[in-house]
């Protein structure tokens, strides 16, 4: 498992290596990755004047010796624990240059922890936030510290069951993350969608609701059975809700500390991993997330 860590400071690298190692990835193999933002990025016209003198350089360079003492002190950490690294500092905006850096280096995962919001706040917010989200060509895993890293070992894994979401559970089994316990196979239909159409249908003899729910936990049990037969421990749920209620209800009744996105949402569940109901689950709640995508 290649892995681009996000390494703001020493705190933060050290909660999300603890969570990746809470997942057990099969021959880890990190780059941890500073970012050093130019601060007329981040004020934009209001500093210009002062990127062009030398007291910003003076900046930059100070900031340059402090993240490249950072980093050797990480690397020292990791490689006291039997890591295999290779530290990483790039100048540019956080999102783009761990996007840029996963790219380069062929990895499998960029992780970072949501405590830096020092830096890494610019991380999920705006425009270049979305793009993580929607054009990130690599999985990527945040972990977030109010979530207790032991929760990471139960999983709830959601699904709309379209061809990208039969991928992304390829991908996400052939990650091999040991250390989970348990992974519910989640999936959320609107109960009052299925309502409203009762009506229609009902000279048929037909409960809507109830054919739904049948049809998607036999789905579900596919799932279950295809990740029993990799060795994981699984169980298929079904909940009438909409999707982030659902997704809240499940994690709360499974004691659940990550929540897996495994789909496009080309379906009833348009968005479920690509739109906003990723935006919403990283941005808004307080379990940790990781987004698999195919490669």
């Amino acid at each position: 498992m290649r892995a681009v860590l996000g390494v703001h400071h020493l705190p933060s690298a050290h909660q999300a290596l603890q969570a990746l190692l809470q997942l057990g990835f099969k021959d880890l193999n990190l780059r941890p990755t500073h970012v050093m933002e130019h601060v007329g990025s981040t004020l934009g016209k209001y500093l210009l004047t002062v990127t062009e003198t030398e007291y910003y350089a003076q900046y930059m360079k100070s900031e340059e010796a402090k993240a490249r003492e950072l980093l050797s002190s990480f690397e020292k950490e990791l490689e006291a624990r039997g890591i295999p690294s290779e530290a990483r500092l790039r100048e540019g905006h956080v999102v783009n240059e761990l996007m840029a850096e996963a790219q380069e280096a062929k990895a499998d995962l960029v992780a970072v922890s949501l405590k830096a919001q020092e830096t890494l706040g610019h991380f999920f917010f705006g425009s270049v936030g979305r793009k993580m989200i929607f054009q990130c060509p690599t999985s990527f895993f945040v972990y977030k510290p109010t979530t207790e890293p032991t929760s990471l070992k139960r999983v709830v894994f959601a699904t709309d069951h379209s061809a990208f979401a039969q991928k992304s559970l390829d991908r996400f089994i052939r990650m091999r993350p040991a250390g989970i316990e348990r992974i519910t196979v989640l999936t959320a239909y609107p109960q009052n969608l299925t309502a409203a159409l009762a009506p229609f249908v009902s000279q048929l003899g037909v409960d809507v609701s109830r054919w739904i729910e049948e049809k998607l936990f036999q789905e579900n049990e596919a799932v279950v059975k295809r990740l029993k037969q990799e060795g994981f421990d699984a169980v298929a749920e079904v909940r009438g809700e909409p999707v982030h209620e659902a997704i809240e209800s499940s994690l709360k009744r499974h004691e659940a500390g990550l929540l897996v996105l495994g789909a496009q949402g080309h379906g009833m569940f348009e968005g479920l991993s690509l739109g906003s109901v990723t935006a919403h689950q990283v941005l808004h709640t307080a379990h940790s997330v990781l987004v698999v995508r195919p490669q």
